[in-house]
């Protein structure tokens, strides 16, 4: 394992994956991820982010995983390697104000279960240790693998809604733990 290439403290890991809290060190590796047109297929109909996108983000999503300690933007490494691989979120959804669970990870590391793994843990994480007791997810209605992992970690769907502008599929899922919870 090269630990040497990951940039952040480590938040959490799973058998195959390193997650880090996101700091400056990451926009490059953001940037590069932004920029294919396979990656941003479901999320800007495959344009690269603008130039400046990820430099604005990421302060504000440093201050963000600070003022709720458990959630944000977490980097993902292959453990074996150290290669980024792409992103996991855990985070307030502007629009409902409700923890969303995502991801976005470079198209050599489709297919091969990494967001299940990564998913299931993240979803455990908020409930368990964040205190969560609903976690949802957004997707558009085309995008048939995201909404795979989606159900296989836990999430159903509940109706279709307009998200930041977008017409998407809506899922969540609950705490389910003991009555005196």
């Amino acid at each position: 394992m090269d630990k040497q290439r990951m940039h952040g403290k480590v938040f959490l890991e799973t058998e195959r994956l390193t997650l880090v809290a996101l700091t400056s060190e990451h926009i490059s590796e953001l940037n590069t991820l932004d920029s294919d047109p396979a990656v941003m297929h479901f999320i800007t109909d495959g344009m690269p982010r603008p130039p400046g996108h990820n430099e604005k983000a990421v302060p504000g999503l440093e201050r963000y995983a600070c003022e709720n300690p458990g959630l944000g933007l977490w980097p993902v490494y292959l453990t074996s390697s150290g290669e980024f691989m792409g992103w996991y979120i855990l985070k307030h959804l502007l629009d409902t104000g409700e923890v969303e669970i995502g991801f976005r990870i470079k198209k050599k590391f489709w297919n091969q279960g990494f967001s299940t793994e990564a998913g299931l843990a993240l979803i455990q994480h908020g409930f368990e240790t964040v205190g969560l007791k609903r976690i949802i997810a957004i997707v558009r209605p085309d995008n048939l693998a995201s909404q795979s992992v989606i159900k296989k970690i836990g999430l159903t769907y509940e109706d279709k809604r307009v998200i930041h502008g977008i017409h998407c599929l809506y899922f969540s899922c609950l705490k389910v733990g003991r009555r005196d919870d």
